[in-house]
C-alpha cells in the first residue's frame, strides 16, 4: 500500500509539474481535464451505480451447501468478461478497473461537452 500510494503521489505530482508549471498540454491533457471538472460527479456515481447494480441479482451457480449463488451486474461483467481474458487473476482486474475509468469518463465527458457541471 506504501508502495504503490507512493507511486500514485509521484505521478500526479509530476502530472501537475508538467501541465501546471511547465504547460506542457496536448490532447493527452485533455483526458485529466475531463476528470477534473466533474470530480464531485464522478465520486457520488462510483458509491452510487454499484450499489444500485447490486440490487439486481443474477444467478451464478450453488455453493457448497447447495444454495444459489448471485451476482450483481458488474460482477458478472468481471466473471464473463475480464477474467477469462488471462489466466493471471490481476490481468483481468486491471482490465475491469480501466474499462470503469473509461465508463465514467465517458459519462463525464459527455457532460462536459453539454457544459454541465456539478458544483457544491
Amino acid at each position: 500500500m506504501v508502495y504503490t500510494s507512493g507511486l500514485a503521489i509521484a505521478t500526479l505530482g509530476i502530472l501537475i509539474y508538467a501541465i501546471e508549471f511547465k504547460e506542457v498540454r496536448g490532447a493527452w491533457s485533455s483526458f485529466f481535464d475531463v476528470f477534473g471538472k466533474n470530480p464531485l460527479f464522478i465520486f457520488v456515481l462510483s458509491g452510487f451505480l454499484p450499489r444500485v447494480l447490486g440490487l439486481i441479482r443474477i444467478p451464478h451457480g450453488m455453493n457448497e451447501e447447495g444454495l444459489l449463488v448471485y451476482l450483481s451486474p458488474l460482477g458478472w461483467f468481471y466473471e464473463q468478461v475480464c477474467k477469462p481474458i488471462s489466466t493471471d487473476e490481476r490481468i483481468g482486474s486491471l482490465l475491469y478497473a480501466l474499462i470503469l475509468i473509461a465508463f465514467y469518463w465517458l459519462i463525464v465527458y459527455g457532460m462536459d461537452k453539454k457544459k454541465i457541471y456539478i458544483k457544491v
